[in-house]
C-alpha cells in the first residue's frame, strides 16, 4: 500500500518508522525538510503537519487544510493537534472526504519508541476500521485495540490532557515558590506529594527554566482557552496556570 505522510516532524517520523516494511511504500511530503513526494498517488494519507499558535491564540490549521484540499479521495487520518472549531470547518469544507482524527500523545525525544509500544488508539470519524486494521498489522501486538468514538470528544480530550499536565507543572512551581520562601527543601516536598499514586510524580519536577515550555503545552493551552471563549466558558484554572507560567518562565 502507498501510504502518504504529510509532515515529517517527530510524529511523522514515528509513523514512517513503524509503517515502513515490505508491504508498504511510504511517501513523505514535507517541503521545508526537503521531502517532496507526490501524495496524489497515495492510497491513504496520515496528516502530521504542524498546527502552531495564531497571533490571537487560536490553533492555526492552515497546514492541515492545505494537505486535505490537495489530497485524493482516500482515507485520511489527522494526527496533528486540531481545534474543535477547526474540525467543524474541515467537515463542512470537505463533506465527501473520509477524514478521521486520532489524538497523538508521543513525547518528542522518544517518539519512535513510544509509538512502537502503542497498544491502544482512539479513532474518530471517517473510516476508523481501515486505520485500526492498518495499525494492528503494523504494530504486531496481539493486545492492540482501538476505541472508535466521536472525533470532537477526542479533540477536546487531547487538549485537556495537555492542559491538565501544564496546570500540574504550574502547581508544582508554586509549591517550589513557597518552599523556597520558607527555607524548606522543595524537591523533598514534591517527591512526597508525587508519591501519592492519585497524583503521580510526572510533571512535578521544577526546572531551571521554570514553568512549562516545549512544543505542545503553550500552544495547546492557548488554543483550548480560545475555544472556550467562543462558547462563553471561562477556563479560569487553566487561564491562571498560563498567566503564572508567563510570569515565571525564563525562556
Amino acid at each position: 500500500m502507498r501510504i502518504g505522510i504529510a509532515g515529517y516532524g517527530f510524529v511523522g517520523k514515528a509513523h514512517a518508522e513503524i509503517l515502513i516494511d515490505g508491504q508498504h511504500d511510504i511517501l513523505i511530503s514535507d517541503p521545508a525538510l526537503g521531502h517532496r513526494a507526490d501524495l496524489s498517488t497515495a492510497e491513504c494519507i496520515i496528516v502530521c503537519v504542524s498546527t502552531p499558535e495564531s497571533p490571537d491564540g487560536t490553533c492555526d490549521m492552515t497546514n492541515v487544510y492545505r494537505v486535505i484540499e490537495s489530497s485524493p479521495a482516500v482515507p485520511i487520518l489527522i494526527k496533528s493537534t486540531i481545534s474543535l472549531e477547526g474540525w467543524r470547518l474541515l467537515t463542512r469544507a470537505f463533506p465527501n472526504m473520509q477524514i478521521s482524527f486520532s489524538p497523538e500523545f508521543l513525547r518528542a525525544v522518544t517518539a519512535v519508541e513510544d509509538f512502537a509500544k502503542t497498544d491502544h488508539l482512539y479513532i474518530g470519524g471517517g473510516d476508523g476500521m481501515f486505520w485500526h486494521t492498518l495499525f494492528s498489522v503494523s504494530f504486531d501486538n496481539p493486545r492492540f485495540t482501538s476505541t472508535f468514538t466521536n472525533p470532537e470528544e477526542l479533540i477536546l480530550a487531547k487538549y485537556f490532557r495537555n492542559a491538565y499536565l501544564a496546570t500540574k507543572v504550574s502547581f508544582c512551581n508554586q509549591v517550589h515558590d513557597l518552599c523556597n520562601a520558607a527555607g524548606i527543601n522543595a524537591d523533598s516536598v514534591l517527591d512526597i506529594v508525587g508519591a501519592d499514586t492519585r497524583i503521580g510524580s510526572s510533571h512535578t519536577q521544577v526546572t531551571n527554566e521554570r514553568g512549562f515550555g516545549g512544543h505542545c503545552f503553550p500552544k495547546d493551552t492557548s488554543a483550548i482557552i480560545s475555544t472556550a471563549k467562543q462558547h462563553n466558558v471561562d477556563l479560569s484554572i487553566i487561564s491562571e496556570a498560563v498567566s503564572y507560567n508567563h510570569r515565571i518562565r525564563k525562556t
